[in-house]
């Protein structure tokens, strides 16, 4: 009778014997759960206090990093929706406006987003680390200091499916319309006329192709 565990003499292993490597691997394969249902857990936990204690409404799911920042400084509001992701050192600040995050968008580290004249960010957009997003501008007449003018705010619209590179900046009044790539470093200006599924790069931005082949100039 085979003994579980035996290796017969021919080298085959009897039906339903584990060996210690089998053992082992199915071992470390529970333990990888564990931990990432801990960490899960533990930053759903993070999460709900977090926008607890900041007055912040946050849909299921949605995780937010130890490190992250929200203020409802000036007031206005925050609403975040489900399965979204805001990394450490990310940032959301009403300045009196208001801030409508949308379904899994993430928010990657040291990103800026402000609220000032408002800011809507469509489901999926993907913002990269060091974005700044600010819906205001301030008053430059040459006849009184900039310190005393009047800030604009127009606010700014980003559509969902949006990626947005690392180091992105968008500026007051800006629309980026839905599916649009915008390369790392851009800066995007509200004269920027954008097009469903653009690529668009530079400083100033412009289109440089389309997410769509048949439309892609190269």
């Amino acid at each position: 009778m085979a003994i579980k565990g035996q290796v017969r003499a021919d080298g085959v292993r009897p039906r339903g014997a584990a060996g210690p490597a089998v053992k082992r691997s199915l071992a470390t394969r529970i333990l990888r759960k564990v931990r990432r249902d801990l960490r899960y857990y533990g930053l759903r936990a993070h999460t709900v206090w977090f926008a607890a204690t900041r007055g912040v409404k946050v849909g299921k799911g949605t995780l937010i990093f130890p490190g992250a920042r929200m203020s409802k400084i000036g007031g206005g509001t925050i609403r975040i929706g489900s399965y979204c992701v805001f990394h450490h050192g990310s940032l959301l600040a009403t300045y009196g406006g208001d801030i409508h995050i949308s379904d899994r968008v993430s928010l990657n580290d040291y990103s800026i987003l402000y609220g000032h004249g408002g800011l809507e960010v469509g489901e999926g957009a993907r913002i990269a680390a060091h974005t700044v997003v600010i819906p205001s501008n301030h008053g430059i007449d040459a006849d009184e200091p900039i310190w005393m003018q009047p800030m604009a705010l127009r606010g700014i619209v980003i559509g969902k499916d949006v990626w947005m590179g690392t180091g992105v900046r968008v500026l007051d009044g800006s629309v980026i319309a839905d599916g649009c790539v915008i390369a790392a470093g851009a800066v995007v200006l509200p004269t920027l006329q954008t097009e469903p599924m653009g690529i668009y790069g530079g400083v100033p931005a412009r289109k440089i192709s389309s997410r769509i082949r048949s439309q892609d100039p190269s």
